[in-house]
């Protein structure tokens, strides 16, 4: 190789993700689906748009798999990504206009999907902010995932990484699907020639904790070999095509410094975060709860150190089922759940349970010959939550009865709360109901626990505007904010085309949370926080710095919230809570995190 090439010094590149890396190169080949029959005869185009359907519906699929593993090895926050990409792919605008160019125009499927995907992935990378238009690379990557299974390639567009044999990967690009299927364990460090710190690609590398750099000259990588000895500074940004002996023992030593620290961290996390509480430098107590949606969800959530389980989707009863539970199976469910749960926590055996909140994206069946057809125009503004419940009484009585029963039997501390609130009448008919059920019971000399707490999701804009009369009739207010993101910004969450504005930092949402946390503190009400914002090790602490008292999450999740929040004292979460409130755009929240 000529030195004129490389050069002897480190380069300066973009870091991506923090860490050193020295090894041997990998030169990764993202070849992309090349579209070979542009042109196709009239008579061929019902043919041609009925194969785009099918290498969507089997792109989908394998989207939806991918989101499960990621989950699972890397984390929700992370899995989402391919959420987003399902609904780009699901997008009836997107395919509305690839069904037009294969009609109009006479192109195969392959080649109007490229065209119409490269075009809205150009739009997306003129846009003024950078978060918005790294978006581009999902575009790109679904797309390219849909033109595999019309060439009928399956997953072999990509050149396949060892993985025996630990290597730093170089590319031109990566994407996110990409960067998600690389195992840790074999991936020393990445080096790319485009991508930034806001792509979905860097954000995986991040939490993979992969260190990461881009910006690399085109004409090195070109020049590079498999098995060159190459090594990265993802904190610097640096990049070392050349190293002499001083250089590489350095280098190695401190990334074996690195290994011996994560390692550390890691078993920190498994058992220091599991049996301690949530807390703050300086010991101000913040509840750390799970989300849970199943009885494996319940235990999975004792094991991983839940305080409680801080939103239990009773959902879990229904879905799927042509018939309706009866108050009986209900009841011997939720004890199930209950006892797998409380048998196995230590730090508290608090269950949150929020009443049926069908309607909107979560259809019951069992629920139509009971209510009727859920068929709307606009689902997501119609009848769905406590509406459903207070349009259908008997269904929340029965339910009621079921959880107030299972709360005794299963020794744990139930509380119960509503779901899509938006007015105080609503709130005023809920508490009528459940003091009515609560008495009938207690009649009927069938035990009912004394301290049963009742709350609200605040989900709506309606409820946050009325939070403050609203803390009058309840113990509790529990923040959905997928949904009070959803209607705060008027923008469908499950729309491909404004999913971009579904962002952590929106100001309007943050100014939101806080004034619902100060009506509820003026009446000595906990404010809870639930979803993925409460995830986010970022975002968590913040939002304790607030007022939140209770962050309730996705049980993998929790370990690494608890340890983001003993970083710092709440004086300093407290502080950085306030800048953030003082944001007009979220490019000015974003700076904010990052300062």
């Amino acid at each position: 190789m000529s030195s004129s090439v490389l050069p002897v010094h480190p380069a300066r590149v973009v870091p991506i993700s923090p860490g050193i890396a020295i090894g041997p190169a990998r030169i990764f080949r993202s070849a992309g689906p090349a579209v070979i029959d542009t042109m196709i005869p009239p008579h061929q185009v019902a043919a041609e748009q009925q194969r785009l359907q099918e290498a969507i519906t089997a792109a989908l699929q394998e989207l939806q798999e991918l989101q499960t593993h990621v989950e699972k090895t890397v984390g929700r926050h992370e899995a989402a990504i391919f959420q987003a990409q399902q609904l780009i792919v699901q997008d009836p605008d997107f395919l509305e206009e690839t069904n037009e160019t294969i009609a109009t125009h006479l192109f195969s499927a392959g080649a109007a999907l490229q065209q119409v995907a490269e075009n809205q992935a150009r739009q997306l990378e003129a846009l003024a902010s950078e978060l918005l238009a790294a978006r581009a690379a999902d575009v790109r990557d679904v797309a390219a995932r849909v033109l595999r299974h019309l060439q009928s390639e399956g997953h072999a567009a990509t050149t396949p990484v060892d993985q025996k044999t630990p290597v730093l990967i170089v590319a031109y690009d990566l994407t996110p699907s990409d960067t998600a299927t690389f195992d840790p364990a074999f991936i020393l460090g990445i080096c790319t020639v485009v991508g930034g710190p806001t792509t979905h690609a860097a954000i995986i590398a991040r939490a993979l904790e992969i260190p990461a750099v881009c910006g690399i000259d085109a004409l090195v990588l070109e020049s590079l070999q498999d098995g060159q000895q190459l090594a990265i500074d993802g904190a610097q940004g640096l990049f070392y095509t050349q190293l002499d002996t001083g250089q590489s023992h350095i280098l190695r030593a401190a990334m074996e410094q690195q290994r011996e620290e994560r390692a550390r961290r890691r078993l920190q996390h498994e058992t220091l975060w599991r049996a301690r509480p949530g807390s703050t430098a300086d010991g101000a107590r913040i509840q750390v709860f799970a989300n849970v949606g199943d009885v494996d969800g319940a235990r999975s959530a004792a094991e991983l150190g839940a305080e409680g389980i801080g939103l239990l989707r009773t959902e879990f009863l229904f879905g799927g089922r042509d018939i309706f539970p009866g108050e009986q199976e209900q009841y011997e469910s939720y004890v199930a759940l209950f006892r797998a749960f409380g048998e196995r926590a230590s730090p508290g055996k608090t269950i949150i349970a929020r009443t049926l909140d069908a309607g909107a994206d979560k259809p019951f069946p069992a629920l139509e010959p009971l209510i009727g057809s859920m068929q709307e125009a606009n689902p997501a503004l119609g009848l769905r939550g406590a509406r459903i419940s207070l349009a259908h009484e008997a269904l929340l009585r029965q339910q009621l009865r079921a959880l107030l029963r299972a709360g005794v039997t299963a020794s744990i501390e139930l509380a119960i709360m509503f779901p899509m609130i938006a007015t105080v009448e609503e709130v005023r008919r809920l508490r009528v109901v459940y003091d009515e059920v609560y008495g009938e019971l207690t009649q009927e000399g069938i035990a009912v626990c004394a301290q049963t707490q009742v709350g609200i999701m605040v989900e709506t804009p309606a409820a946050a505007l009325m939070a403050d009369a609203l803390a009058r009739y309840v113990d509790f207010f529990s923040i959905g904010a997928n949904d009070l993101f959803q209607y705060t910004m008027a923008a469908d969450r499950t729309n491909s085309r404004v999913t971009s504005m579904f962002g952590a930092l929106e100001p309007a949402v943050w100014r939101s949370i806080d004034m619902i946390v100060r009506a509820g503190a003026a009446r000595g009400k906990l404010v809870a926080v639930c979803g993925e914002l409460a995830a986010d090790t970022r975002i968590g602490p913040l939002l304790a710095g607030l007022g939140v008292k209770e962050l309730s999450m996705s049980p993998p999740a929790m370990l690494k919230v608890k340890a983001a929040l003993h970083a710092q004292t709440m004086d300093y979460w407290q502080q950085r809570a306030r800048e953030l409130l003082k944001a007009e755009t979220a490019a000015d929240a974003q700076a904010v995190l990052l300062s």
